[in-house]
């Protein structure tokens, strides 16, 4: 052997040594006894009528499904496996590819060996029918017991002891999991900051991601990147597209054809929807509710949530919701203070609401479920902003330069107690 061959082995056997040291297997699923450790806990511990079961199928996946049932109080359905001690550490991220049913999940972590005490949790969007890697960052974990968090309380990495999904997503019917593997491996290294390939003739105005590629609402035209920036197809549309979510292989955007801010609410408010693949317009639904006018749409547990302008001198935000019929069911109210021309952006993530203010200084609000304040933070997110399902943030930016046109960005993000996030460097 020579010796650029000897060189050459002698670099591939690192190169593969520092692989296998930077990404571990907690669990797979090839092996006749990959099924032991596995066991179900539903809601039937405490009445409820939801069927959650396992089974290792024969493409080697463990598939975890049943029926989700609202009755008797009941709402959930896990699985869950005891590993004794995975050896996680605080800077370590958990990884799992996983193809689902376009529901949301959670992940738990346990460090009692029966599986008891506080679930420590994270939530993961699933893509209907396509097979996606969720990232979940060891230090994002949240405590929770019997529904409630407890933030103060911090999970210890070196105590796991066991690990599973839980689907409580309040949506009864069947559900379905597959998990191909979960790993562990070293802190994230990816791109940080992405770049819209190209010039728009308008801003920005909102962002979405599949996962696989981001959507972006220049106003009067709607682009879809890869995750590095590079176009994949792009369309004009009508002023005013707003901002603009993703579900179930559908874009949906939030539309004004009429006055913004108004305060006799001129607005034509109405979302826009399409076609994920293709960008093809599919439908148009009208939510003349939104009297101040629709900028921002997120989603939620079935049903649509719908924010827009506000007038001058009003102290209090509104949210308005719709179920996946289109139907209006309610008015929300978020007792913010004024913020500038009303809410820009909105995305449902990580278990709280995260809006996007225009103003100076811009401002970030952030709520829990019923839109009750936890936290107000002078820091931009009014062009986009998204939960990814890592436990990270995806947060929209852009300038205009008169005859060059309009760009986007979009950097990686983990929220923040203090600052309301922090970007990934």
């Amino acid at each position: 052997m020579n010796l650029r061959s000897t060189v050459g082995l002698l670099l591939l056997v690192f190169l593969s040594s520092a692989t296998q040291a930077e990404q571990r297997v907690l669990f797979r699923f090839d092996q006749p006894q990959s099924a032991q450790p596995w066991r179900t806990v539903n809601d039937g511990v405490m009445g409820g009528r939801s069927v959650g079961r396992f089974r290792i199928n024969d493409d080697k996946k463990m598939e975890f499904f049943g029926t989700l049932s609202l009755a008797n109080d009941g709402g959930f359905a896990s699985v869950r496996a005891s590993g004794g001690n995975l050896a996680l550490k605080k800077d370590g991220v958990i990884v799992a590819k996983v193809r689902g049913d376009g529901r949301e999940y959670k992940f738990n972590v346990y460090t009692q060996r029966n599986l008891g005490g506080y679930s420590y949790r994270q939530s993961f969007k699933t893509v209907n029918g396509k097979w996606i890697e969720v990232e979940l960052p060891v230090r994002e974990f949240v405590a929770t017991w019997r529904g409630r968090s407890f933030p103060n309380e911090r999970l210890d990495p070196g105590r796991v002891a066991g690990l599973g999904f839980l689907l409580g997503d309040k949506r009864p019917g069947p559900f379905k999991l597959e998990v191909e593997w979960i790993k562990v491996r070293a802190p994230y290294r990816g791109m940080s900051k992405i770049n819209c390939e190209g010039t728009y003739k308008h801003h920005l105005q909102g962002i979405c991601s599949d996962q696989q590629s981001i959507y972006w609402s220049f106003t009067t035209a709607l682009v879809k990147t890869d995750m590095k920036g590079i176009v994949l197809k792009q369309i004009p549309v009508a002023s005013h597209h707003g901002d603009l979510c993703f579900n179930d292989g559908m874009l949906y955007v939030a539309v004004n054809l009429g006055k913004f801010n108004d305060p006799a609410g001129q607005a034509d408010s109405w979302v826009y929807t399409y076609d994920a693949e293709t960008l093809e317009e599919l439908s148009r639904h009208e939510t003349q509710q939104v009297s101040y006018g629709a900028g921002g749409i997120g989603y939620r547990d079935g049903h649509f949530y719908v924010v827009g302008g506000l007038p001058e001198g009003m102290v209090e935000n509104y949210v308005y919701e719709y179920d996946d019929q289109w139907n209006f069911v309610k008015k929300h109210t978020i007792m913010s203070g004024h913020t500038h021309l009303g809410i820009q952006t909105a995305t449902f993530a990580h278990d709280r609401w995260w809006f996007g203010c225009y103003g100076d200084p811009k401002i970030l609000l952030v709520t829990d479920v019923d839109y009750k304040i936890v936290g107000r933070y002078e820091i931009d997110c009014s062009l986009g902003i998204e939960g990814m399902s890592d436990g990270r943030l995806l947060i929209g930016s852009g300038r205009c330069d008169g005859a060059k046109g309009c760009n986007g960005v979009a950097r990686m993000a983990s929220p923040d107690e203090e600052t309301g996030f922090r970007f990934l460097k």
